[in-house]
C-alpha cells in the first residue's frame, strides 16, 4: 500500500467502461504540515463530457481546510476535496512525474519518490506502474477502474527501495521465530551497527489477480526477496483482499514477519487477517465517507 498510495488520489475518481485519458508532464510536488503544492508542465484530461487541459499548471491543497485549487496563467479553479487519504503520511515529495492513460493503458512513473510515514523515510528511484486492460473483455456498461486494472494485469518496478530507522533487531527476532531450524544461520546476518536497507531491482507482476515479486534486499542482508500471492475485490470495489501465500527471503521464510510489519502500521483501513491483507479502500481514500454522500 505505501507505493500504490499516491495514486489513490487519481483512482478513486476514475471508475468507467474505459479509463479516462490522461496526460501529465513534469510534475513535482512536495507534502508537509498537511499542505501541498505541486507545479506541471502539462496537464491534459478527459473525462465523459469534459476536456481540460493546461500548460504550466499549479496544484495547492489543504487538507485541514480540504481545499483544492488548480491553476494555470489564464485560469484558476479551488474544489472542496477531502484529503484523508493521505493520513498515512507526514510528508512526501516527487519530482519527475509522468502520468498517461488511454482507454486501457494507464501507466505512471517518477525519478524520485520520498514517503515519510510514521518514524520511517521510504525513498525510491525510478518508480514505475503500469496496468494494461486491453486483453481483458468487458460489457459496453461495465465500469472498470484503475484499481481493477492494478488487479487483473498490471507491472510494478522500482530501481531501488531505501528504508530508514529499520528496528533490525526486532527483525530478527521476527525472523528467527519464523525460522526455529535455521538459527545458526540467521546470527550470521546481524552486524554491530544499524544501518538502512537498500533494496534494489524491485519487479512486481500480477495476471488476473495473482501476484509475483522479487527484489534483492542489500546492504547487511544481501538476499533475494520473493513474494507471490492473489489480490481480489469484494462486488462493490470496496474492499481489496491481498493473500500472501509465499514470502522467502533467501532460504528463509518470512511471510508472518512481513504481515506482522503490516500490522504494526495500524494504519486506518488496513487490517491483517490470517495471512490476508484487508484493504477498505474507502476508508483509505475518503476517509470513511462513501463518494456518493
Amino acid at each position: 500500500m505505501k507505493f500504490l498510495a499516491p495514486l489513490l488520489l487519481i483512482t478513486s475518481l476514475c471508475a468507467y467502461a474505459s479509463f479516462p485519458e490522461i496526460n501529465v508532464e513534469e510534475l513535482n510536488g512536495t507534502y508537509l504540515d498537511a499542505k501541498g503544492r505541486a507545479h506541471a508542465m502539462k496537464a491534459q484530461y478527459v473525462l465523459p463530457k469534459v476536456e481540460i487541459k493546461h500548460e504550466n499548471i499549479d496544484v495547492v491543497f489543504d487538507k485541514v481546510e480540504r481545499k483544492l485549487r488548480i491553476s494555470d496563467p489564464s485560469t484558476s479553479v479551488t474544489l472542496d476535496f477531502d484529503f484523508s487519504f493521505l493520513n498515512i503520511f507526514k510528508s512526501f515529495e516527487f519530482t519527475g512525474v509522468e502520468i498517461k492513460s488511454t482507454d486501457k493503458l494507464f501507466w505512471v512513473q517518477s525519478d524520485v519518490l520520498n514517503l515519510f510515514i510514521n518514524d520511517t523515510s521510504y525513498n525510491l528511484d525510478e518508480f514505475y506502474v503500469e496496468t494494461d486492460v486491453r486483453n481483458i473483455p468487458t460489457q459496453d456498461d461495465e465500469d472498470i477502474s484503475i484499481v481493477d486494472g492494478l488487479i487483473l494485469n498490471a507491472v510494478f518496478n522500482t530501481k531501488t527501495l531505501r528504508f530508514s530507522n529499520v528496528d533490525k533487531e526486532r527483525f530478527l527476532e521476527d525472523l528467527s521465530a519464523e525460522n526455529t531450524d535455521k538459527l545458526e544461520e540467521i546470527s550470521v546476518l546481524k552486524a554491530d551497527k544499524d544501518i538502512p536497507v537498500i533494496v534494489r531491482n524491485i519487479s512486481y507482476v500480477v495476471k488476473d489477480g495473482v501476484f509475483h515479486g522479487k527484489a534483492l534486499m542489500d546492504s547487511w542482508i544481501n538476499l533475494w526477496l520473493r513474494l507471490s500471492g492473489k489480490m481480489s475485490t469484494n462486488k462493490e470495489n470496496s474492499e481489496l483482499s491481498i493473500r500472501l501465500d509465499r514470502a522467502k527471503l533467501g532460504f528463509f521464510s518470512i511471510r508472518g514477519t512481513l504481515l506482522k510489519r503490516v500490522r504494526a502500521l495500524n494504519l486506518e483501513g488496513v487490517q491483517v487477517i490470517g495471512n490476508e491483507i484487508k484493504v477498505k479502500l474507502d476508508t483509505v481514500i475518503l476517509g470513511n465517507r462513501r463518494r456518493d454522500q
